[in-house]
């Protein structure tokens, strides 16, 4: 009875506090209660969902430093899909504060729009690791940086290499063939594991190729197919076919069945020795066999060892948009995403080369060797990220219809009637080209 009298009281006591004006109103020779700071709010799209759980790390340093604010991340995977989510945004008038987003011509298509705010001498430079190929520049101003940076090569099981004879890195084709060659009269089947069940599995040769050989002694090949001084189904390709075909002899014959799951399995499981990929892919082979004894190299799909640069390219480019309500804030929280904490936060929790000056060289020992050739610049990057949309999906299909017994003039014919298609279909695309070419410099 004694409980139930204590709560009649309370519940009297808290009506009569109500009645006579509540929290907020103050008795006489009292202070009025500040009122609570609504807190404002920036939208942050991204690209890369396994970013997100690092950026809300950035979010609370930000929140601590920035009273007021906080940070809505929203991600949209896909290159396609975000680029199709953003130009609905554009369109309705709605875009987010600040958006990450894949590096290459779509940012100077956006600097083109008056979508991007203009971040040229806010001290982002001196954070940022030096930009080889500016895609992030239009008409002298820069619009975005990268917090991350991916490295493209060949992966080598030195454990297994060694086991089957052969103990050296091979940078040149004749190398890589040589070396297949003697782990296979050793008894190992099948050295290299290809995963062309999907269609990037299938084309990792195609586009190290196509990064290292062709545009990589050629910037302007892609320019040159454009003002038909090239062809999709000219020399150079039938190089690439040619030399992927000589590969083809040391490699899993269930390739058309296999996808990449499969095919880190089994470099995981140490039954082949190379696996063509990028840094990206470490995390699903550590994952898998955390002790694998492996190392990264430049692809060696060149004839002379002194071309076999490295290829490398950023992984994202950060924006701010021009609309946003709240510019210092966005410039707040991009400042906290270019820290050396951050950068190294980054690098730890996704397995990637971060951007940002001062931070980690490497997150993993299998990069060891290569990130001393990332750091002088010695790379080329990666050449389809100024390519007509749709053109990499071509190549893929082509590909694994080649793989699957279709003759190369077929293939390779059906490829530059693709690339006039596509062309004709986005007359506008060649001249933006030539324009974003022109306003990059």
């Amino acid at each position: 009875m004694k409980k139930l009298i204590c709560v009649i009281v309370i519940i009297i006591l808290a009506i009569m506090t109500g009645c006579s004006g509540g929290a907020g109103t103050a008795g006489p020779g009292e202070s009025k209660p500040q009122a609570a700071v609504p807190i404002k709010t920036l939208k942050l799209a991204t690209l890369q969902a396994e970013n997100v759980d690092t950026m809300n790390v950035y979010v609370k340093n930000f929140e601590k430093n920035n009273p007021g604010y906080t940070v809505e991340i929203t991600a949209i995977p896909g290159v396609a899909a975000f680029n199709a989510a953003m130009a609905s945004k554009l369109a309705a008038g709605d875009p987010p504060d600040i958006m990450t987003y894949q590096w290459g011509t779509q940012i100077q298509l956006y600097a083109k729009g008056g979508h991007l705010m203009d971040l040229s001498n806010k001290g982002f430079e001196d954070k940022i690791k030096p930009i080889k190929k500016k895609l992030n520049v239009y008409e002298g101003k820069t619009y975005a940086f990268p917090s991350q940076q991916d490295f493209f090569g060949i992966f080598m099981s030195m454990d297994v290499a060694k086991k089957y004879g052969v103990t050296e890195i091979p940078k040149t084709l004749s190398e890589f063939l040589a070396a297949c060659e003697t782990m296979q009269k050793n008894g190992l089947a099948a050295p290299i594991v290809i995963p062309a069940k999907d269609g990037s599995g299938a084309t990792q040769f195609n586009f190290g190729y196509l990064h290292q050989v062709i545009s990589g002694k050629n910037p302007d090949f892609y320019k040159e197919t454009l003002d038909g001084t090239r062809k999709w189904n000219g020399q150079e390709f039938q190089d690439l076919f040619r030399d992927y075909g000589k590969l083809l002899k040391y490699a899993n014959k269930d390739l058309l069945g296999l996808d990449p799951d499969g095919a880190f399995k089994r470099f995981a499981k140490e039954e082949a020795a190379f696996y063509f990929g990028g840094s990206y892919n470490i995390i699903s082979i550590r994952t898998l066999n955390p002790n694998l004894n492996f190392v990264m190299a430049p692809t060696p799909w060149v004839e002379d060892a002194k071309d076999n640069v490295a290829i490398s390219d950023y992984n994202n480019a950060i924006s701010i948009s021009s609309k946003t309500k709240y510019p210092e804030a966005a410039l707040a929280f991009l400042n906290e995403m270019f820290t050396v904490e951050s950068g190294n936060l980054l690098a730890k929790n996704v397995s990637t080369i971060s951007s940002v000056k001062g931070t980690m060289t490497s997150f993993d020992k299998s990069l060891d060797n290569v990130i001393p050739i990332l750091d002088k610049g010695n790379y080329v990057g990666f050449s389809e990220r100024e390519w007509i949309p749709g053109i990499k999906e071509i190549m893929k299909k082509a590909t694994q219809d080649w793989m699957s017994g279709v003759d190369l003039k077929t293939v390779l014919d059906r490829m530059e009637m693709e690339h006039q298609r596509l062309l004709n279909a986005t007359p506008e695309f060649k001249k933006e080209f030539m324009e974003m070419r022109e306003k990059s410099k």
